[in-house]
């Protein structure tokens, strides 16, 4: 997590958050998957950029930051074709085996 800058993530999430729809001009079950899309979002932000600013620097610190910014950067591949995705900013924090892509390889 200590590699991704303030830059990148500012980045990621104005690229994600101006994809969303605005949740109010939709109707029953699309403004329901939107809104909880801006939920999960918002979580995640706000889990990455607590953890960045922890004191604390143990493992399980660590593990949650690195588990909701590549949470993020999930969301925002759902935009990968887009032609303002942010591949510079959108890096996953572990690389995944080919054969087993729940393993993580560190």
């Amino acid at each position: 997590m200590k590699r991704i800058t303030e830059d990148q993530i500012g980045r990621l999430v104005s690229f994600i958050d101006d994809r969303i729809s605005d949740a109010d001009s939709l109707q029953e079950e699309a403004h329901r998957i939107v809104t909880a899309l801006r939920v999960t979002v918002g979580k995640q932000i706000g889990a990455v950029r607590y953890f960045r600013a922890s004191p604390s620097s143990g493992a399980a610190v660590a593990e949650h930051a690195n588990a909701s910014w590549n949470l993020l950067v999930s969301i925002a591949g759902i935009w990968r074709d887009h032609s303002e995705f942010p591949s510079d900013a959108a890096v996953e924090t572990f690389d995944f085996d080919t054969e087993s892509p729940l393993k993580s390889t560190e």
